[in-house]
């Protein structure tokens, strides 16, 4: 029997790479004597039985405040193996690798090291190569970490209709001001039909709940038209009427922000560089309690490399608030090794606003308006994730 020895750390991807890597028999997990949680092995054995469904999931308790304790379990551990046996010294605290470098020594086990950047396991004795590490899916992610997809705001694009969107997006852009009045007026009218009709009528200037009056831009409405997302147009100067082409052209239609989300995320799937490109995710953090609740709206998420990348959009200034709520997604999710982007449409990177500043300090890229009507917004956004240095990132105060 092939067996892979762990010290489980806080960081998802230190508990999962190795075993999905080296694809033992047995994992075994010495875990801190003070961690109350055990749904995170729950979590961890349903990310592996995807892979690998024979695999068997133990664990321990150590007291990681003492290397002889650690020690002593990493021995017992060793010795009852019983064929081929790994200790990895990647993750848990440094008395654990300071423990188990020492057992694994005396007992000869193999010795093995997980770089997370470099993408490779290393044999500590000799700096061989032991393997190269496996591509990571978001479903493994998501799995590990004891959560659960719950569905998505908006039902992501088919390829055909891209260019249509990218059209409709980069002519809303440049109209904004008269965009989200029209916006107020499409949600106002569609909240009076059932979420599955697409036709509609009203009076052209109507009130709002609030007591404004609002009524559409005809240009925007004639454009929604000529790009194929509405129909049977008709303004008499008293009434407006159109169809919808479709139900997720009304969502598309009604949604102010949603066509910065869908402008990033075709540009990340036309990139052809990302696996799992999502839009619109919500998550349930907490799969194992019997209860839905989805935690906040990621716009955009994807994998790079085996990292999950968390993109945020707005269609306006960004905030220390939008900031923080993407740092801690991307923190649930991924840990250290994750990364986090903030599109916004605004002038924080020219200006070199605080708000620009502070997601430097934080870790984050961020892209502006500058980037989003710019023709190469693609590369733009490749060469923002792929530059993003993790590396680096271990000596800012993050």
């Amino acid at each position: 029997m092939r067996t892979l020895i762990e010290y489980y750390d806080k960081d998802v991807l230190k508990n999962i790479v190795a075993p999905l890597t080296l694809r033992p028999d047995r994992v075994v997990y010495l875990y801190d004597s003070g961690m109350t949680d055990m749904t995170a092995f729950r979590a961890l054995e349903t990310c592996f039985r995807e892979h690998l469904p024979k695999i068997q999931v133990e664990k321990y308790a150590v007291d990681i405040h003492s290397v002889q304790k650690i020690y002593q379990k990493t021995c017992q551990v060793i010795d009852r193996c019983g064929g081929e046996c790994f200790l990895e010294l990647t993750g848990g605290s440094e008395l654990m690798i300071i423990a188990g470098f020492k057992a694994g020594c005396e007992k000869g086990v193999r010795l093995v090291h997980t770089d997370l950047v470099r993408n490779e396991i290393t044999d500590l004795s000799t700096d061989e190569i032991v393997a190269e590490t496996v591509t990571l899916s978001l479903e493994d992610f998501i799995h590990a970490r004891g959560a659960c997809f719950i569905g998505e705001s908006h039902r992501p694009p088919a390829p055909e209709k891209y260019e249509a969107i990218n059209a409709m997006a980069r002519y809303l852009f440049r109209h904004l001001s008269e965009w989200k009045p029209t916006c107020s007026y499409l949600q106002t009218v569609a909240a009076r039909y059932l979420p599955h009709e697409v036709f509609m009528e009203s009076k052209e200037q109507i009130f709002m709940k609030n007591g404004k009056k609002v009524s559409p831009n005809r240009e925007i409405l004639k454009e929604f038209q000529r790009l194929g997302f509405l129909k049977n147009l008709v303004m008499d100067g008293e009434r407006v009427r159109f169809s919808y082409c479709s139900v997720e052209d009304r969502q598309y239609c009604t949604g102010y922000g949603v066509w910065l989300e869908l402008y990033v995320y075709i540009a990340a799937r036309q990139a052809g560089v990302f696996d799992d490109v999502k839009l619109g995710t919500m998550i349930d953090w907490n799969a194992y309690d019997g209860v839905v609740v989805a935690g906040n709206e990621i716009d955009v998420i994807l994998m790079d490399h085996s990292m999950p990348v968390f993109i945020s959009c707005k269609l306006r200034d960004a905030d220390t608030a939008a900031l923080n709520e993407l740092l801690i997604a991307k923190k649930r999710v991924g840990g250290w090794f994750s990364k986090g982007v903030v599109v916004t449409f605004s002038k924080e990177k020219v200006e070199g606003s605080g708000t620009y500043k502070r997601a430097q300090e934080l870790g984050l890229e961020l892209l502006d308006s500058s980037d989003i009507l710019a023709e190469d917004f693609g590369n733009r956004l490749v060469k923002a994730i792929r530059e993003h240095d993790l590396v680096s990132l271990k000596w800012k105060k993050v």
